[in-house]
């Protein structure tokens, strides 16, 4: 008797939080659930292209500007100008909102504004994302909080009023499924911001996927973590620090995220690009840096690099390709595309020096093979 109890509490102390999730590398399903798999695999296209882009912070009219010079004069219909065929070739569309859709509001207290910044995006800007083709933003980042609660709900209801799916912010849309091809999509976003889901705790990481994972085909996790600046380009494996506030332990993050169930994990947050690694058949962006921040944020040197990777998946979130298509920031004018490909070869240069152990393969122009 004591046999089978020990048993028991062997067995049980050896399952993990993530049970409950598809974890990928798992034992293979039993005949019939493979059939019931195979019989769905029929009905969903071969594959999903994906449109992914690092922080997206149009214009802001905080601190207000008596020639609104902080917001592009013709309404930003023409930010996206270079990014539209990539837009329509891809079947769904992911950015990173960094600020908060309002009107007026109550701006956060900063006690440094040289190391505080608010921003505050004209609402109109999220029929423009609409217009350009865009599917989700996410909302998990350090600028959700910029004017409050009211900042963050407004958002929300901003895009979903829209039609832009939004996640990230617990309490409002923690997490979000939308529908491309037959196929469900799930997404959620992680942060260090006090609004957000925490990319600080892995438990509430493990839950998170867990849960959605019983609702969509695909699981997409946003993460905006990681220290800011030339001095963060790589990924130390370890805690990160920024100005004493922690910034999480991103590659733990995406192991994780991935051991549970997701499929694509999707990093920005350093204002800069950093690696990538393919993790169980699966694609770890870590950071894809700027993308269309025109006004009021550095746009020199590495910061002004502005990747847009397309990334293809099978329907059951298995990475295929994709391209990193290299773009450059100009001020008030937004994401223009590099010849010289400078994001694609900053971002193989990290990658081939941070995950040498990695089957991912990129090209000096960007091409994702593995």
């Amino acid at each position: 008797m004591k046999r089978l109890l020990f048993a028991a509490f062997l067995i049980a102390a050896l399952a993990t939080a993530c049970s409950q999730g598809k974890q990928h590398g798992a034992s293979p399903a039993s005949d019939s659930d493979s059939a019931v798999a195979e019989q769905q695999q029929k009905q969903l296209p071969d594959s999903l292209t994906f449109a992914f882009m690092g922080d997206i912070m149009p214009g802001t009219t905080f601190p207000e500007s008596p020639e609104g010079a902080y917001v592009p004069k013709d309404g930003g219909k023409e930010l996206f100008a270079d990014c539209r065929e990539v837009f329509k070739a891809s079947d769904v569309v992911a950015g990173n909102l960094e600020g908060v859709l309002i009107e007026g509001g109550t701006p956060k207290f900063c006690k440094d504004p040289k190391l505080c910044f608010t921003f505050r995006i004209p609402p109109f800007m999220a029929q423009v994302f609409k217009d350009e083709g865009f599917d989700y933003m996410n909302l998990a980042n350090n600028h959700a909080n910029d004017f409050g609660v009211e900042g963050t709900e407004s958002s929300h209801s901003v895009l979903e009023k829209a039609g832009i799916a939004s996640a990230g912010i617990r309490g409002v849309a923690p997490t979000a499924v939308i529908e491309k091809n037959g196929v469900k999509i799930g997404f959620t976003g992680f942060s260090t911001g006090v609004t957000t889901l925490s990319a600080l705790d892995l438990e509430e990481l493990k839950r998170t996927v867990t849960e959605l994972r019983k609702h969509c085909d695909i699981l997409v996790v946003a993460l905006h973590a990681g220290g800011e600046g030339a001095a963060y380009t790589h990924v130390p494996r370890k805690e990160e620090v920024f100005h004493g506030w922690p910034r999480g332990d991103v590659w733990k993050f995406a192991r994780t995220a991935i051991d549970c169930g997701a499929d694509i994990v999707w990093g920005h947050g350093p204002h800069l690009v950093r690696g990538m690694e393919v993790y169980k058949d699966r694609l770890v962006m870590y950071s894809l840096g700027n993308f269309c921040t025109p006004y009021r944020m550095g746009i020199a040197g590495l910061t002004g690099q502005a990747p847009l990777v397309q990334v293809t998946v099978r329907p059951d979130g298995t990475f295929l390709g994709g391209k990193i298509h290299s773009m450059t920031q100009q001020k008030g004018i937004g994401p223009r595309l590099d010849p010289g490909h400078a994001a694609a070869r900053q971002i193989k240069k990290l990658s081939l020096e941070d995950f040498p152990e990695s089957p991912l393969k990129i090209s000096d122009t960007g091409e994702l093979t593995k």
